[in-house]
């Protein structure tokens, strides 16, 4: 496959665009590149949550009361220090930190391949309806032209009203499959447009070389088949995710039990009251503060309605996690297996529309010289020349349709397997 030279050229209400600066587009722009930074960054929010929890909390505060009989004025300020010794779900969680960071680090990466896919797809499938209206637009001058044609000889009486109405109906049909494709590229533009974050209203025109594809490329992807489908499901990532996210469940639910171990806390504690107003300085603090240290124990267990809701809370998380990685592995095998069926069939379209291509090429050059010796109409020359270009659209359809399901079964776990470029 070759792409032609990337350019992104704006002519009035026109956009030129190659796959490539419609990815570039889409990783800048697309609300997925923004949920993907979210992801990695909620990562790394909880890594500092998880380590701060052993670091010393401090508190600083100050109060001032005043009552008026008796009158009694009293200055308060506080200092307070402590330290987590003991929390087996911190631990647990400081533990496994690496899982909950690599959990965010596959769903980034995972959106980031999902736009990846849906912005190929999107592409080429503006690339087929846009070859399809070329091809229809083309159509309907040709039945247009002959229809006038036609009227003016049935006018002159030269032909029967059967081949006059057979004319006309033959025109009713290709304006009516006009709109029918103006509405498709229409809206194919508009998936594009979205997904990019273009929102101004442009007409997107892709830019494509038409060319088959590469020998090695073709003989990869008709090796492909349902033996593989073991070996792609531990790499893709959408199922990866979910088994981190049954392991962390697992982990939170084991925090939960164990909440039967206390929870133990060290603090150190500054209390300093006075009548008269607030000394800042230390020296004056000390005067008059009074200070107490503290080793504290809590026991979750003996909170026994909570503890008892927070497993079984953590119990459903983990009933959730498994159904979810069951219902993600069903929708991976089924997506996979529509998705071979899908190459079959295009690689079989593609190698149809090729040699059909491949006639209808060498059909149409022998008209352009029959047209120049006189040899053949002009308007049987347009009829070859539209079924000229309607081959070329079916190839291109088929060739759309092959790296469309390539780019799905990348997505889908197939990493080695590279899209031509």
């Amino acid at each position: 496959m070759i792409i032609g030279i990337i350019l992104l050229v704006i002519n009035y209400d026109t956009l030129y665009l190659s796959l490539e600066k419609a990815k570039k587009l889409a990783k800048e722009f697309s609300v997925l590149k923004a949920e993907g930074d979210y992801y990695q960054k909620l990562g790394l929010n909880n890594i500092f949550l998880t380590t701060s929890e052993f670091l010393p909390q401090t508190s600083l505060s100050f109060s001032y009361s005043q009552t008026k009989e008796p009158k009694i004025t009293s200055y308060r300020g506080n200092l307070g220090i402590s330290e987590k010794i003991f929390d087996i779900e911190s631990y647990l969680n400081l533990i496994f930190l690496n899982k909950s960071f690599n959990f965010y680090k596959l769903s980034q990466k995972e959106r980031l391949e999902y736009l990846d896919y849906l912005c190929e797809n999107a592409y080429f499938n503006l690339l087929r309806f846009y070859s399809l209206y070329q091809v229809k637009k083309n159509l309907l001058a040709y039945k247009e032209e002959y229809k006038n044609l036609i009227e003016e000889k049935y006018k002159l009486g030269q032909i029967n009203k059967i081949d006059y109405l057979r004319a006309k109906t033959d025109y009713a049909l290709a304006a009516s499959q006009l709109v029918t494709a103006e509405k498709n590229f229409q809206q194919a533009m508009v998936s594009l447009r979205i997904l990019l974050g273009i929102t101004e209203d442009k007409v997107i025109i892709p830019q494509w070389e038409i060319t088959e594809l590469k020998e090695d490329f073709f003989d990869i992807i008709k090796k492909i088949d349902e033996e593989k489908i073991e070996e792609v499901l531990k790499e893709n990532l959408l199922l990866k995710k979910s088994n981190l996210q049954k392991t962390l469940a697992k982990i939170s639910y084991a925090s939960a039990i164990l909440r039967i171990f206390p929870i133990c806390q060290i603090s150190y504690s500054s209390t300093y009251s006075d009548s008269q107003r607030f000394y800042f300085q230390p020296k004056e603090w000390d005067k008059r503060d009074n200070i107490s240290f503290a080793l504290n124990f809590s026991f979750p267990l003996f909170d026994l309605k909570n503890y008892l809701l927070n497993i079984q809370n953590k119990k459903l998380q983990l009933k959730k996690s498994k159904i979810d990685e069951r219902k993600n592995y069903e929708e991976v095998i089924t997506q996979l297996s529509a998705a071979l069926n899908s190459l079959k069939e295009g690689i079989l379209k593609y190698e149809y529309g090729k040699a059909n291509l491949a006639m209808a090429e060498e059909l149409y050059s022998l008209a352009k010289e029959q047209l120049k010796l006189g040899k053949i109409s002009y308007l049987d020359f347009r009829n070859i020349e539209n079924t000229y270009e309607e081959a070329k659209s079916n190839y291109l359809s088929s060739l759309c349709d092959i790296l469309s399901t390539v780019s799905l079964l990348q997505y889908l776990g197939f990493k080695d397997l590279k899209m031509e470029e």
